[in-house]
């Protein structure tokens, strides 16, 4: 009857600890976009959202950091390992130099809940070259940008989220071996 009682008892921790590490999980391919182009243009990139997780994702919001920036997205809840494009777009008219513009979207991802993608755009304002038969033909081309480095999505707060059920499990374990322990004498 012992033996009932602690097959029980490690069933129901295996099954706490399975149900625990179920969550959504937001995925980017690739949350940075980087570009060279003119002022005036609009700019056009989707962003490939997967939900990685094992659970539901809800997208809830979605914010740009202002109002040249638009987005579209045709769906705000993906099922275990469904992906869907988010398209951004950015008006350039009026800006010129090194420009970063940015998406946030905000789920039920319990790691990341608000995950920033980033526009990062190299505007430059080029006149048509006037060339005359006496003067030479000279192509100019522009800096491209600096590299970005993408953020971390996943922050010390994140991979604690993570990893806490793991330590739980392992807790209970060593419990459950003392009582085992105890029970049967040893």
């Amino acid at each position: 009857m012992k033996w009932i009682g602690v097959l029980l008892l490690l069933l129901s921790i295996g099954l706490l600890g399975v149900a625990g590490l179920a969550a959504p999980r937001l995925a980017v391919d690739s949350p940075v976009y980087m570009a060279s182009v003119q002022s005036g243009s609009i700019v056009t990139h989707a962003f490939r959202l997967t939900n990685a997780g094992d659970e539901t994702l809800k997208i809830t919001n979605v914010m740009t950091s202002c109002g040249c920036t638009t987005t579209t997205l045709s769906k705000s809840e993906l099922a275990p390992g469904e992906s869907i494009d988010l398209e951004a777009e950015v008006n350039t008219t009026g800006f010129s130099g090194n420009v970063e513009k940015t998406v946030t979207v905000q789920s039920n991802d319990p790691t990341t809940p608000n995950f920033v993608l980033h526009l990062s755009l190299a505007i430059v304002n080029q006149a048509p070259a006037q060339v005359t038969p006496s003067t030479p033909t000279h192509t100019v081309t522009p800096t491209p940008p600096a590299p970005v480095t993408p953020p971390s999505s996943t922050s010390s707060t994140g991979t604690w989220t993570t990893i806490w059920p793991l330590v739980l499990v392992g807790i209970l374990a060593v419990a459950l071996l003392v009582v085992v322990v105890s029970a049967l004498g040893g």
